[in-house]
């Protein structure tokens, strides 16, 4: 890895590992239990989370390493993201992105990216998706609906083959979302969609929107919607509003 990476990368890769757990008796005596087990950090033996003896430790470095050896060997160039990229203790979003992999919605490129999510506290799996971010503006989209999914539960494993044909075939689906866009340029925005955007995304954001010049289509409904969750929602927060907006239009 060049220093760039090394440096984007290494509060990443702090290393984990799994302890037992103990539980205090009417006696106060502290018992072992096999039922749970606790994950710590082991560069500070910071707690990180209590889980269920079924749970299948994955660390940030089994997830991140695969990618990037495989990122290396490809044609095309990447860099690791920032702009949507955070980590915590108990879980992390990193973002890859393809500035030479674009579409163009008639207003700008629009990069393709890869999004890699991992959890030690049960709130996720391991996930692997497809978005996409406009440079001029570091608005983030998510096609989740159109493009290629990755998914594994922390109890099944993870593997990670392949990632250059996966960047192709992906890729390769960017007619697909062009078509979408498209349509949805052509569509006005209904009273059914704002009230789910009300519904699902919350007053604030619905707040926001309604401040904007009225968009003449549902674009750039999608457009205003993506860039609120860019800049003011927490970076750990969005993905599950880059994924609703999805959801809801059909991306």
């Amino acid at each position: 890895m060049n220093s760039d990476v090394n440096r984007k990368l290494w509060k990443y890769l702090f290393p984990v590992a799994e302890t037992k757990v103990q539980t205090e008796d009417m006696g106060s005596n502290f018992l072992n239990t096999n039922d749970y087990k606790a994950i710590i950090r082991e560069d500070n033996s910071k707690l990180i989370a209590i889980q269920k003896k079924s749970y299948k430790l994955v660390s940030n470095i089994e997830v991140i390493e695969p990618i990037l050896n495989q990122l290396v060997n490809l044609t095309t160039d990447w860099k690791i993201d920032e702009s949507h990229s955070f980590v915590e203790d108990t879980r992390m979003r990193l973002q890859v992105t393809f500035p030479e992999l674009t579409l163009n919605d008639g207003r700008s490129d629009i990069a393709l990216s890869l999004f890699i999510h991992n959890s030690y506290d049960g709130s996720e799996g391991v996930r692997m998706y497809f978005g996409a971010i406009r440079g001029i503006c570091s608005n983030g989209m998510v096609f989740g609906e159109v493009l290629a999914k990755f998914y594994a539960r922390h109890t099944s494993g993870i593997v990670i083959n392949n990632l250059a044909q996966q960047v192709e075939e992906t890729y390769e689906q960017i007619p697909i979302i062009k078509q979408r866009i498209e349509i949805l340029q052509n569509m006005e925005p209904t009273v059914e969609l704002t009230n789910q955007i009300t519904k699902q995304l919350g007053r604030g954001i619905s707040d926001y929107v309604e401040v904007q010049e009225a968009p003449l289509n549902q674009w750039k409904l999608y457009n205003y919607l993506t860039y609120y969750i860019s800049h003011n929602v927490e970076q750990r927060m969005r993905a599950q509003y880059q994924m609703k907006v999805s959801r809801l239009f059909g991306l």
